[in-house]
């Protein structure tokens, strides 16, 4: 089964002031060579191209050169709409709507949602890498 990392922009990736996260090279580097990184956020909508274009305004090229690696996801309405839900994942966000959450309780992968709050925890992107988030 196939290990993917969805992984959403504000509040993940970027502070909600648009500052990276801290340690997110760490984390990108990680993430890169242990899962099939996908982004599933309103800022790439199928095209990378235009995700990466909306970071270089916040980010170091050396971290840019990282996210292109990260691939495209679309979906119309709610997130959940990109996922594979027939494969082993981890979605980090900051914020869910109820009907994504009723969507992952509906497929029993309520557990694959890692709520991320770089506000209560800076350094969470460190402590995901750290505690080496993995499928059993």
């Amino acid at each position: 089964m196939a290990k993917n990392l969805y992984i959403d922009i504000d509040g993940v990736i970027l502070t909600r002031g648009g500052m990276p996260a801290l340690h997110l090279d760490e984390f990108l580097k990680y993430a890169l060579s242990n899962f099939t990184v996908m982004w599933l956020t309103s800022r790439c909508n199928g095209d990378a191209k235009y995700t990466i274009n909306y970071l270089s305004k916040f980010l170091q090229a050396e971290t840019l050169l990282l996210l292109k690696k990260v691939k495209p996801t679309n979906f119309i309405l709610d997130k959940t709409e990109a996922i594979d839900f027939n494969s082993n994942f981890f979605w980090l966000d900051d914020d869910l709507f109820d009907t994504e959450k009723k969507t992952l309780n509906r497929h029993k992968k309520f557990e694959s949602w890692i709520e991320v709050d770089l506000i209560k925890n800076p350094n969470q992107l460190l402590d995901l890498v750290n505690c080496k988030f993995q499928f059993n």
